[in-house]
């Protein structure tokens, strides 16, 4: 027997009609496509479960759909992972035709590689009117999606406030190399997946005030040592002077957060004893980062040896607390 397998990678099924996956079976498949295409008609995932559908009935064959979850990573692949074991248990078929609709949900393809001998795969398409108006609301459409939001608007506005901030210190040039310097790190956090500790952070934030906790109070502390860290530094008169001012601040935010995870750790009644190791370690960068910077512009070799003892010195009390707990480094 032969399946097509219709992948829904962040669970729009299941979110927008509660339908919970796998679905098997071409009425099941049938029903859940109308419901979500009557949940949301501008959705592709009812395209892409027609489109399994009828390639379901030309090539005489059994159809199932796979959702991961609406937050797209790991979590969702499991999921789809689990439900693939399933259908690989219970159907047991010879080979499978793979149906999307989108690039995104190509990214599970291995884990289907791994189970299934795969015949091919089709990629649904909806086809759209090429009028401005149509890209116009098309554009109004995705930046309504927090997720397409988050990943568009949010880099965006930084670079605006960055680039205004400079404009307004009459040193456009440090502006300018503040973007550069966050472009490259936003495509890094892209490359690695380090958005999802962002918006940890931005949930620890949103629970620590609505929750009326001590640690909302270092949260925006934070914030505000981190503001105040950049705008000092569009001062500077080189790239290093930059770094050398900023860095203090920087790590100074960064302390601030690790105490208000600690207080959040023992509110919750958490382990709070990593922030400690955590706490060292972070001081240490902060300070080789620094009296880096100010020994390529004074050449101070005293001053510079001096601040990399107490960093060593910083560091192996991190270090002694990590084994000491026995934990895991954040």
């Amino acid at each position: 027997m032969k399946l097509v397998l219709v992948i829904d990678r962040d669970n729009d099924l299941g979110e927008k009609t509660g339908i919970e996956s796998p679905v098997v079976g071409r009425e099941k498949v049938l029903d859940a496509a109308v419901k979500l295409a009557i949940s949301d008609p501008e959705d592709s995932d009812p395209n892409a479960m027609f489109a399994g559908i009828k390639l379901c009935d030309k090539i005489g064959a059994e159809v199932a759909v796979v959702c991961g979850d609406k937050n797209v990573g790991i979590s969702s692949d499991l999921k789809i992972a689990r439900q693939l074991d399933e259908i690989a248990s219970t159907l047991k078929p010879e080979s499978v035709l793979v149906v999307t609709d989108g690039s995104e949900d190509e990214f599970i393809l291995p884990l289907i590689y791994s189970r299934f001998k795969v015949d091919g795969v089709q990629r649904v398409v909806v086809k759209q009117s090429r009028t401005i108006e149509s890209t116009y609301f098309l554009i109004k459409k995705m930046m309504s999606e927090p997720k397409i939001a988050r990943a568009t608007l949010v880099p965006l506005g930084i670079i605006l406030i960055f680039y205004s901030l400079s404009l307004m210190f009459y040193r456009p040039e440090i502006g300018f190399g503040a973007i550069i310097l966050f472009l490259g790190l936003y495509f890094l956090a892209k490359a690695y997946g380090l958005e999802r500790v962002l918006e940890a952070y931005g949930s620890a934030v949103k629970r620590s005030v609505v929750e009326g906790r001590l640690s909302s109070v270092f949260y925006v502390m934070s914030a505000i040592f981190l503001v105040v860290g950049l705008t000092l530094s569009l001062n500077s008169k080189s790239s290093l002077e930059f770094v050398a001012t900023s860095i203090p601040w920087i790590i100074l935010s960064a302390i601030f957060i690790i105490f208000a995870r600690a207080i959040d750790a023992i509110a919750e009644g958490l382990n709070f004893k990593k922030y400690v190791s955590t706490f060292f370690l972070t001081s240490s960068s902060g300070i080789i980062l620094w009296s880096t910077s100010n020994f390529l512009i004074s050449a101070k070799i005293e001053e510079f040896l001096i601040s990399i003892i107490l960093s060593i010195s910083i560091a192996l009390i991190g270090i002694y607390y990590l084994r000491k707990f026995r934990i895991k480094p954040l």
